[in-house]
């Protein structure tokens, strides 16, 4: 009896160690990363801190939030006249201003172009920071060709 009792014992200790397969942890993407799959077909903009060379002297220079903006981490740039720039699904993107719409003494709406996309800045001044620059904030609404669009907030400031 003491034979069949650990034969016994033991297909059973074997058959519950087979049942309990252990699984694979399925990879996850971090949470502020876009898979690869999926980042092919949506818009995103990310941040950049070089300054184009087309931006020199008196400009507009957009960031997601104060913190990024004073860690010189700018999702938008533009030269006081009619050039931007966006980092568009990872690369730096240039944009001509089309129109331009004082709404009323604080808030302008700007429509840039592309041959990829369009982007609508809608901006509000919140008030003088220092002689020369004030701070804006608002949103950015890209589209590409196909209808996809993204809109995003922004902070930052326009000066010289």
């Amino acid at each position: 009896m003491g034979f069949k009792f650990r034969t016994l014992l033991y297909i059973s200790v074997l058959s519950i160690l087979i049942a309990c397969k252990k699984e694979e942890p399925t990879p996850v993407a971090p949470l502020n990363q876009a898979p690869k799959t999926a980042q092919a077909s949506m818009l995103y903009i990310s941040a950049f801190s070089e300054f184009p060379a087309e931006i020199e002297g008196c400009s507009c220079n957009f960031s997601n939030d104060s913190l990024d903006y004073s860690a010189q981490k700018f999702i938008y740039m533009n030269d006081f006249k009619q050039t931007s720039f966006i980092k568009v699904n990872g690369v730096l993107t240039k944009f001509t201003e089309t129109s331009r719409k004082d709404v009323d003494s604080i808030n302008v709406i700007s429509t840039y172009n592309n041959a990829d996309y369009e982007m609508i800045i809608e901006m509000e001044d919140k008030g003088k920071h220092g002689p020369e620059s004030s701070i804006k904030t608002g949103t950015i609404k890209l589209t590409d060709k196909n209808g996809k669009t993204l809109e995003k907030a922004f902070y930052g400031e326009c000066g010289c």
